[in-house]
């Protein structure tokens, strides 16, 4: 009895070497879709199935309804940038040049508080905007319609909170 369950239990493991499952990770499978760009934004769209999917219907009906969430960038996963100075990925200043509304993306994984310092070409202290920020993301606005044309100074601090990384950095910024 034991040989024939050792038997059995050898090839089951032989037989489960060749054989493969399905994905854990998220994945989409799309019919179709697009991307529209207005100024500097990017709109995109999709019409697909994603692979986390839930299934209704009711028993002996013909109508099968599935539904999920796409949600982009989930194949990437984020990275933590623990030097002390903004990495490109982490943070946008845009448009630039701008005529009014400065927009400041804000990407990284980091916690703080956000200390926004503005000044002009000689140095002179303009402006200052301060925000908590939790490391999911944010954009925040600076209208300068106040401000005259010419080149500015964004200084961009983080504070940290926690187990974060204080970041500091200085972006050129032309009003026009």
């Amino acid at each position: 009895m034991r040989k024939v369950r050792l038997l059995f239990f050898s090839f089951g493991i032989f037989l489960s070497l060749g054989s493969y499952a399905q994905s854990v990770s998220p994945a989409t499978l799309n019919v179709t879709g697009g991307t529209y760009f207005f100024n500097y934004y990017r709109f995109e769209w999709s019409f697909g199935e994603s692979m986390a999917i839930n299934t209704m219907g009711e028993t002996n009906s013909p109508t099968i309804v599935t539904n999920g969430i796409l949600q982009p960038g989930t194949h990437i996963p984020a990275t933590v940038n623990n030097s002390s100075t903004w990495d490109r990925d982490e943070i946008k200043v845009l448009p630039n040049p701008t005529q009014n509304v400065l927009e400041i993306d804000f990407f990284s994984k980091h916690k703080g508080k956000v200390i926004m310092n503005l000044y002009d070409e000689s140095g002179r202290f303009m402006g200052t905007k301060q925000f908590d920020y939790f490391g999911n993301g944010s954009i925040q606005k600076w209208n300068l319609s106040e401000y005259g044309s010419g080149m500015y100074f964004l200084n961009i601090q983080l504070q940290p909170t926690g187990t974060s990384v204080a970041k500091k950095g200085t972006f050129k910024v032309q009003k026009i």
